[in-house]
């Protein structure tokens, strides 16, 4: 099982990612979150295989959670926002992919 946490400030954005998530059988989804001080806390905590991260959130930016990550195996990272400009810098801290929303 992969082990998933939605990341993002806007709830419709986290039901949209949660029913595409729904149709592949080995995805699990262990929490969601929607600022970036609650994600490290909930990735820390729960150590999910994956992160489906949002850029733009309140507290803490998402480049700014997974550039903080510290723990060892860190999770998959992949970056879900509206932005294409934090492209280059979200690869810089470990993105293994960057999904324009919205995601279909």
């Amino acid at each position: 099982m992969i082990r998933t946490l939605l990341v993002d400030d806007e709830p419709l954005a986290r039901e949209g990612l949660r029913q595409l998530l729904a149709d592949i059988p080995d995805v699990v989804i262990v929490g969601e979150c929607g600022d970036g001080l609650s994600a490290i806390e909930n990735i820390e905590r729960e150590k999910p295989d994956l992160v489906l991260l949002d850029i733009r959130m309140p507290e803490m930016t998402g480049l700014e959670v997974a550039a903080n990550l510290r723990m060892a195996p860190r999770p998959l990272i992949v970056f879900v926002t509206a932005f294409d400009e934090f492209a280059i810098e979200a690869f810089r801290v470990h993105a293994v992919d960057y999904l324009l929303k919205p995601v279909k």
